[in-house]
Parts: C-alpha cells; sequence; structure tokens
C-alpha cells in the first residue's frame, strides 16, 4: 500500500479514543485552528499555500520493529520495552497527484531537528513494518526561519514536480551538513546532551516513566540514525571499505555503539535514589 493510502487510514485521538496520532486531515484545516504564536504555523501555513489538497498527520506514533535486522545489530534493549506508539512523528504532510503518493516528515528548528526527521524516517521506512515499500514516497527535513524557503521550494520540487525522493534527500543533506563525519558529530552531541541534562529532565517530569520512555526514544533514534546513515552511503562502502559490505556493517555499529546512553535500570535508580530531594 503506498504512503497516502496508508496515512489515511490513521484514526485521530480527537474522535476515536484508539487514535494514534493527534490530527488527521487537511493542512489547512489544522492551521486555521493554530493560534498564530504557535511555532509550526507559519511553516505549515507557507506549505498549506502551496496546495490546498495537502493533507497533514500530527504526533502519529510510531513503533520499532525488533525483528529488523538493523535494530538487532544496534541491539538497543531498552528501545523494545518501550510502549506501542512512543515514538512520535511531529508532523507528516501527506498528498497525492497524477497517481503518485507523497510524504514529507517535518520536525522544526535547525540541524539537530534535521537529524531526529531523518532518524524518523528510518523508523518509518524499516523492513517488514506497515510502512514497508514507502520509502521512495518519503522524505524528511527540518524547518525553521532560516530553512524555510527551502522546504517550501522542496515540497513544490516532491509534491508537484515529481522530483525522486533519494536525489532531493541527498541535495538536503549536502545543505544541512558537510559529510556524514559532520552528521554523526551531532547525533553524538545531541545524545551526550541529553545524557548530561536528563537528571534536571527526571527531577522536573511529573510522570517518571514517560520521562524515562521519552529519553529512551531519543538515544533509539540517534542510534538508529548513526548505523542506517552510514550504511547507505555507497561512498563508505565503495571508497573506504573497498565493497566490502561486513567490514562497513562492523563500522557502522561501532558508530552507534559510541553514542551515549543510560539504561532503562540506571534511570530508574536514580529516581530512587532521589526521590526527589
Amino acid at each position: 500500500m503506498a504512503i497516502y493510502d496508508i496515512l489515511c487510514q490513521k484514526k485521530d485521538c480527537r474522535k476515536q479514543q484508539e487514535g494514534v496520532c493527534d490530527f488527521n486531515g487537511y493542512l489547512e484545516d489544522y492551521v486555521a485552528n493554530l493560534d498564530r504564536d504557535d511555532e509550526a504555523h507559519d511553516v505549515l501555513s507557507a506549505l498549506s499555500a502551496i496546495d490546498p489538497s495537502l493533507k497533514v498527520i500530527v504526533g502519529l506514533g510510531l513503533n520499532i520493529n525488533k525483528e529488523a535486522i538493523a535494530n538487532q545489530i544496534i541491539h538497543y534493549k531498552d528501545s523494545f520495552k518501550l510502549p506501542d506508539g512512543m515514538i512520535r512523528c511531529p508532523y507528516i504532510i501527506y498528498g497525492k497527484s497524477d497517481d503518485e503518493q507523497r510524504a514529507i516528515i517535518v520536525t522544526l528548528g535547525d540541524r539537530a531537528q534535521y537529524i531526529i526527521a531523518k532518524a524518523l524516517y528510518f523508523v518509518m521506512s524499516e523492513p517488514d513494518n506497515e510502512y514497508e515499500g514507502t520509502r521512495n514516497e518519503m522524505i524528511a527535513f527540518a524547518a525553521n526561519e532560516e530553512h524555510l524557503e527551502t522546504l517550501i521550494e522542496s515540497t513544490r520540487a516532491f509534491f508537484m514536480e515529481h522530483k525522486k525522493a533519494g536525489s532531493l534527500q541527498r541535495r538536503l543533506d549536502m545543505l544541512m551538513f558537510e559529510s556524514y563525519d559532520e552528521m554523526y558529530e551531532e547525533a553524538k552531541r545531541i545524545a551526550d546532551e541529553q545524557s548530561e541534562q536528563m537528571g534536571e529532565l527526571l527531577a522536573q517530569a511529573e510522570d517518571k516513566a514517560l520521562c524515562i520512555n521519552q529519553l529512551i526514544v531519543k538515544w533509539f533514534l540517534m542510534k538508529k540514525f548513526s548505523y542506517v546513515q552510514y550504511m547507505m552511503d555507497k561512498n563508505n562502502l565503495n571508497v573506504i571499505h573497498g565493497g566490502n559490505v561486513k567490514r562497513q556493517r562492523q563500522v557502522a555499529k561501532e558508530k552507534a555503539d559510541n553514542i551515549s546512553f543510560v539504561s532503562f535500570t540506571q534511570l530508574w535508580k536514580i529516581i530512587r535514589q532521589n526521590a526527589w530531594r
């Protein structure tokens, strides 16, 4: 099933208790109900002006496929304990025309949010899940005031001009980062920063279990990004590793292993020890 058809079927929490997203409908309807001070307003308003038929799904819950080879290699066991739908995708803009279905994962922010957007794409495009077969129908991007025009141009190119997802995504990668190494350093920084801030985050959280799950989600996304992005780079395979996929996979695993995290057990131990002072 193609991406538009899949997303159209996602149930909306506003209408049904078993919903898996906060909103699913026409983008212009969603924007009309946004406060103008909302950080998403200007971005989504600009996109809705491109094509009134575009739809948006907000806060879509995603799950990790425990059987996916990449996730087995990453071997972050705590991520397998996450409740269903704990990984939340902020915005997915989707539409169809001329028998083609397309979607853009959109996060709000700068380079760090771009890494998160790409990681969410890697989760959605895992083999053997409900979105399998849609990887060439999706791209990911992070938008702020600085890069809003790029998002608008990319949306037009993807939806209206039917540019290929792979080439468009690579162009966006090169716009945001000079190399995989630079991407990887940003992913490491995000994970390290969360590790440094986790005590404060846990102290401030009213729902400790939810906070722990959210911490695990971000660490998983950074590991996922680091592994899959490295494996997707043909330059790494052909130039650095001489076509040796096993060697490429080993280095990708090492990259993921070097992303810092704190275990589920240790996080609860921190809570019990502080309880909260």
